[in-house]
């Protein structure tokens, strides 16, 4: 009949899944293709970027060196700074027509005066824990820390100048900023010495401002 020529032959050939033949890959060498393929992190495996840190690290060790000579030199230099100093040409300087030198004669004085205030501060702290009172309407707190900065910043000054042209401050009319350069240093290195007896006595640096129920001077 029609139906049994159409019908589909259910015992007809399949194929066998089996029998198509798949390369086989080998673990070790899927992982190391898979590890060869991966693109490198950047900056990995480059000789140079090591090189590069090494003379990072070289260079500010020579720029530290640079600032110890230097600080050794200023106070080295400072009994020659206080001879030098000669108030008639501070004077002159600061009625003259020359703006730089007039400059230079107001940083040195606001330098020298700066540095005497920080020393009382620091002989005061050293001797009772505590630095200066505040004083009438915090003027004498004021000052103090007016010094601290300015004593700060003329030394970073300095500092950096040094390490750009090879040499400090001029020695200024009269002398006054070469000596307020060279006491600048001098109290930076006994501020940093008086903290350290204050830590290693109290446990703690003193505030830089009252503090409420503080051992100095509570607002």
């Amino acid at each position: 009949t029609m139906f049994a020529t159409t019908a589909p032959v259910f015992g007809a050939a399949r194929p066998v899944l089996g029998s198509v033949a798949r390369p086989r890959v080998s673990i070790a060498k899927a992982a190391s293709a898979s590890t060869a393929s991966k693109p490198t992190r950047l900056g990995a495996n480059k000789p140079h970027s090591n090189l590069a840190t090494t003379r990072r690290n070289s260079s500010l060790g020579k720029r530290g060196d640079q600032l110890k000579a230097y600080g050794l030199k200023d106070f080295k230099n400072l009994p020659a700074d206080l001879k030098s100093v000669n108030v008639g040409d501070m004077g002159d300087a600061l009625s003259g027509d020359d703006r730089g030198e007039r400059t230079d004669a107001v940083v040195g004085i606001g330098g020298c005066v700066s540095c005497a205030v920080m020393a009382y501060s620091l002989f005061v702290l050293q001797q009772t824990g505590c630095g200066l009172p505040p004083g009438p309407s915090g003027l004498f707190g004021a000052a103090e820390g007016i010094s601290y900065l300015y004593v700060t910043g003329l030394v970073l000054y300095s500092a950096g100048k040094k390490v750009k042209t090879g040499s400090g401050l001029p020695a200024g009319p009269g002398g006054v900023l070469g000596l307020a350069e060279g006491l600048a240093y001098l109290l930076v290195v006994a501020g940093i010495g008086v903290g350290v007896l204050q830590f290693l006595e109290t446990g703690a640096l003193p505030n830089a401002a009252p503090v409420e129920n503080g051992k100095c001077f509570s607002p």
